[in-house]
């Protein structure tokens, strides 16, 4: 074969290479970023909630940041907080929010950074229980927002859950009708609720627990097929807490 022979085919297979790449390059890109991100979430006052037929509160407003940021189309579905999980598990929604990370959701879905943090607390109508001690596990019916992680956690720990709220201004309501001893929730969503509700703060007693962090799960499978994808949303997620 001439040199020059051998230089075309040199030539020719470079140049077919370099279009593979390109080519790969342009289907790893359409492959980075769905077309529109579905997420679900719950109505869950103060952090989200629908006014109007608005969608508001901190938790949409830092969502709404990140998604800005990221220049990524989405699109919000508020439901009971159960089904949003499902949804997510079953594929048809990509990720759920506000959430705390727990075994079972690590399951099927992979967690973002922190978007916002949460306070976990005791609600009693006495200043003198202790959730901590066998005789309350034992002895008290305690309760939190079904499906929320404080009501697995209660389950977990061996607390006597009898009671399914699906809204924190039940919690309130069942403390002070007698039903529940004491509830485990979010300070944020439950001071907004005993306001909502006219009563008096100093009828119900609080003890602080721990905190917590409150992020985005998305399902194994959406971080399966956009690897990069909660990489850029954490990267987001620092961009809005320096704005």
């Amino acid at each position: 074969m001439s040199l020059a022979m051998l230089f075309k085919t040199h030539w020719f297979q470079s140049l077919l290479a370099f279009f593979l790449v390109l080519g790969a390059s342009f289907d790893a890109w359409s492959e980075a970023r769905p077309e529109r991100l579905l997420l679900a979430t719950q109505e869950w006052r103060p952090y989200q909630y629908q006014e109007n037929g608005q969608m508001k509160g901190p938790g949409i407003e830092k969502l709404k940041c990140i998604m800005r940021v990221m220049q990524q189309p989405y699109q919000l579905t508020m439901t009971d907080w159960d089904r949003a999980q499902i949804l997510v598990e079953v594929g048809e929604q990509h990720g759920f929010f506000l959430a705390s990370p727990n075994s079972f959701r690590s399951k099927y879905a992979d967690y973002s950074a922190s978007v916002m943090s949460q306070v976990w607390s005791w609600f009693s109508l006495s200043d003198s229980i202790d959730p901590q001690s066998e005789m309350f596990k034992d002895e008290v019916v305690v309760t939190a927002i079904f499906g929320s992680n404080k009501w697995f956690w209660l389950h977990k720990a061996g607390y006597r859950v009898e009671k399914k709220p699906r809204q924190s201004v039940t919690l309130v309501e069942l403390l002070l009708s007698g039903e529940v001893g004491a509830v485990l929730a979010n300070d944020f969503v439950m001071e907004e609720a005993i306001k909502s509700l006219g009563v008096s703060h100093r009828a119900i007693t609080r003890k602080v627990m721990k905190e917590k962090p409150l992020g985005v799960y998305f399902s194994k499978k959406f971080t399966k097929q956009y690897p990069l994808f909660i990489s850029e949303f954490n990267q987001a997620i620092a961009q809005c807490e320096e704005r």
